[in-house]
């Protein structure tokens, strides 16, 4: 065998071996004594990194009961956005992820959701700076504004069936007042409880809100699962109710002013 020969065989022999380590690790079972999370801070009130450098807010609040209630140890994994939330929970390198995630229609075809906060909401808050303008009253009405919004957000699903929108994507609430305050956008489309804690702090916020269609209303708010985990979510399910029933997640919705 000429020596070219031979290096082939060595690089198609590792490959070989890389595989089947790649494939076995795939199969190899998960430590069931946890629970590994997706979230992202910079989610306040749901989720965010104190001074101490500790995640907390009221999803970190009700995950880590709900951990309890299933007797398994919390992991969490920071993605940073929603993205990559939804990523690894398809690929499995999370059990779940929680993240104020609203429920909805579309969500519901590619993942379960167990709703463990919130309403139906049948219109959503649009967010102006100092003044509404007189002319809008609907999504409608806002062609021609440029708005700020979540990428791959339910807020983003709705503008996005409207022609004449400009979307401008931030990742963070923050972000987009900062684009309201200094005229780099005319408008933000956020979730109601981002909105009102908004409203608290800036009054310069003004907050209209515009009807939804019928299949773009939310349905509360949901902890994601891959939807073939019948078992995982039948326990959180489980876990949820017995929570809500000791009025666990009432008291947490007062902690955190989520309504």
């Amino acid at each position: 065998m000429t020596m070219k020969k031979m290096i082939i065989a060595v690089i198609l022999l590792v490959g070989v071996i890389g595989g089947y380590v790649m494939v076995q690790r795939s199969r190899a079972p998960k430590d069931e004594t946890m629970l590994v999370v997706g979230t992202a801070a910079g989610y306040a009130p749901w989720v965010s990194i104190n001074e101490r450098g500790e995640y907390e807010g009221f999803d970190i609040d009700v995950i880590n009961a709900v951990a309890q209630k299933l007797n398994k140890k919390l992991v969490l994994k920071d993605l940073g956005s929603m993205t990559p939330l939804f990523l690894a929970l398809q690929q499995g390198s999370i059990d779940v992820f929680i993240w104020g995630m609203e429920i909805t229609q579309d969500r519901l075809k590619n993942v379960a959701m167990v709703r463990y906060q919130g309403d139906t909401i049948s219109a959503y808050p649009v967010l102006f700076w100092n003044a509404i303008p007189e002319t809008i009253t609907s999504i409608d009405d806002m062609k021609g504004l440029t708005v700020c919004v979540e990428p791959a957000s339910s807020q983003e699903a709705v503008l996005n069936k409207y022609d004449g929108i400009t979307k401008k994507y931030t990742e963070r609430v923050d972000d987009a007042l900062m684009n309201l305050e200094y005229g780099k956008a005319d408008a933000a489309c956020v979730e109601p409880a981002i909105a009102k804690k908004f409203m608290a702090i800036y009054p310069e916020i003004k907050m209209l809100e515009v009807p939804l269609a019928e299949e773009d209303m939310v349905y509360g708010v949901g902890i994601c699962v891959k939807k073939d985990n019948q078992v995982l979510i039948e326990e959180i399910q489980n876990a949820v109710k017995n929570l809500r029933d000791e009025g666990v997640i009432q008291a947490l919705e007062t902690k955190w002013n989520i309504s």
